[in-house]
């Protein structure tokens, strides 16, 4: 939180002394409730802001896939911490009205995945090469209310919310074999279950909350940050609708409820205490949400690093969830990827382009992963940052130059190498902040175990 928000939230905070003893209390804890429903409701609403957002883009499309066919750029700005190492097939989906069927085809000589989230941001099923291998399989994909038959020779994925996102992804080596996977993209298919049964489907996905006027060139976290205490709770509220919260959540959501947040009709009705407590406690949320490299510097780390070892399922961990969903939407289980993220170097001192860096693996301790590994660099607002050479990762993909002895240094400074073996494995960064995600997608037992960790990271005289 920025000095500014901190002197704004002390001194607004301060003011309810002046209400009393009793009255301050209850604003306080007025404004703590508000700070906790935030951080609970916000990946629910994040998800259908992405999808409101991405359709704008032309990027997604409902219950029917959109691929993506060449990575990212600096450009993209619909999801944060993108990666560019698959080629994404995007799909979310409305199972309100009816299952869509999945056809996977056979998918020999390619690794992929196709993690379907729930609505919650929870990962409910990864079909992939790990999960099923190479063999086509078709798929129901139905909602929690759904109670029909399920097709001979079809595997139900039930979601325990009517909307979901799948963010499929395939390996790619990049442009040299674009066409391949390309090819590999067309084959995998969707449909309503009553299309694949010969019926005629009458039904049109419509919204399911309405929101405040999306932009198309900015983010949509950044967005949701900009947003009214009335607009983001009444989108919350609307949603919960169609995309009900476990069973363990209930004392949140009663909780949320008692702070006037939640009812019925949708409608924010709140005494003149609660309104005050509400919006002291929604501003600095928002602001700290904001504050992604004090949020990311809190709890343990592992040679600087901090390491996601329960992602993709969060259970009652509410602070996490809305982490993750505000700096990598989209997380998966640690079995399909581990996500090492890097904010700070040896010294504690933030990542910046002002210095040169150098992570050194040795020999035996290469990333150890099934499928690859890479590394990727993003700016301040978690989106690849624009460099001369368009290089935003490296990985084991690249044509990287090791030493003698069969280790690796990867170089992460603004300034290209001089030398050529160097600029093999540069990492071009900005001149301002900037922090690193280490991938591991289909990481060895070693990387669950915590018996690998990556290295940590040295400021070059």
């Amino acid at each position: 939180m920025s000095r500014l928000c901190r002197r704004r939230w002390a001194l607004a905070l301060a003011s309810t002394v002046a209400l009393g003893g009793l009255a301050a209390y209850r604003v306080t804890e007025q404004a703590r409730e508000t700070a906790q429903a935030y951080l609970f409701a916000y990946p629910l609403v994040m998800m259908e802001l992405t999808k409101q957002h991405q359709q704008l883009m032309g990027t997604t499309s409902i219950n029917g896939f959109r691929h993506s066919r060449r990575f990212p750029d600096a450009s993209f700005n619909s999801v944060v911490s993108p990666n560019v190492d698959t080629l994404y097939s995007i799909v979310h989906f409305d199972l309100r009205h009816e299952p869509v069927v999945m056809s996977i085809p056979d998918t020999t000589g390619h690794y992929y995945m196709m993690p379907i989230m729930d609505a919650w941001t929870n990962v409910v099923s990864s079909p992939g090469t790990r999960t099923i291998g190479s063999a086509a399989q078709d798929f129901l994909v139905a909602g929690p209310t759904w109670q029909g038959e399920v097709p001979a020779d079809m595997q139900l994925i039930r979601i325990p919310t009517q909307l979901a996102w799948m963010i499929g992804r395939i390996k790619s080596r990049g442009p040299a074999d674009y066409s391949e996977v390309h090819a590999l993209q067309n084959r995998f298919r969707l449909m309503p279950l009553s299309a694949w049964q010969g019926r005629q489907s009458d039904t049109t996905p419509t919204r399911m909350a309405e929101l405040p006027p999306l932009e198309r060139g900015k983010g949509p976290d950044r967005q949701l940050s900009g947003w009214s205490r009335e607009a983001f709770f009444t989108a919350f509220c609307t949603l919960l609708r169609d995309n009900p919260a476990r069973a363990e959540d209930a004392p949140m959501l009663e909780r949320i409820r008692a702070a006037g947040l939640l009812d019925d009709d949708c409608d924010l009705q709140q005494s003149p205490l609660q309104r005050l407590g509400s919006a002291l406690g929604y501003r600095r949320v928002v602001a700290l949400l904001e504050d992604r490299q004090s949020l990311m510097g809190k709890g343990k780390t592992y040679n600087g690093w901090r390491i996601g070892y329960e992602l993709g399922e969060y259970g009652t961990r509410y602070q996490q969830r809305a982490l993750v969903a505000k700096i990598g939407l989209g997380a998966n289980e640690p079995d399909d990827a581990i996500y090492p993220n890097l904010h700070v170097d040896e010294h504690g001192q933030p990542l910046s382009g002002q210095h040169r860096y150098v992570l050194h693996f040795a020999a035996d301790q290469l990333p150890p992963a099934r499928a690859f590994w890479s590394l990727t660099l993003y700016d301040e607002r978690q989106l690849l940052s624009a460099n001369p050479i368009n290089r935003y990762s490296l990985g084991d993909r690249d044509d990287l130059h090791y030493n003698a002895d069969g280790s690796l240094d990867l170089y992460i400074q603004n300034q290209q190498p001089l030398e050529a073996e160097r600029r093999r494995n540069w990492l071009p960064a900005p001149l301002g902040p900037f922090n690193l995600f280490l991938r591991l997608y289909w990481p060895r037992p070693e990387v669950l175990e915590k018996r690998w960790l990556p290295p940590m990271i040295k400021t070059q005289s």
